[in-house]
């Protein structure tokens, strides 16, 4: 079984790839199959170019933009 992470974003330019490197190597550490799915809320600021590196470089890392801000509640589901 894949375990889905789902992680609302909106404006995290400065500690989403923090997050998204300690929670992709905690999960390969403990070798559980995993995916990452950021839900980014129309953030204004370098997070999408962040998360599209990322996801380029991590096929288990991916990202949906969400538009126009919806809010977290929104994100989350939008993630399931």
């Amino acid at each position: 079984m894949k375990l889905s992470v789902v992680i609302p974003a909106h404006n995290e330019e400065g500690c989403i790839q923090g997050t998204l490197d300690a929670l992709a190597n905690e999960l390969d550490r403990e070798k559980i199959d995993h995916e990452i799915l950021v839900i980014n809320d129309n953030s204004r600021d370098g997070t999408e170019d962040i998360l599209k590196r990322m996801s380029g470089a991590n096929p288990r890392i991916r990202y949906i933009n969400n538009r126009p801000p919806n809010g977290f509640g929104f994100a989350v589901r939008c993630g399931l």
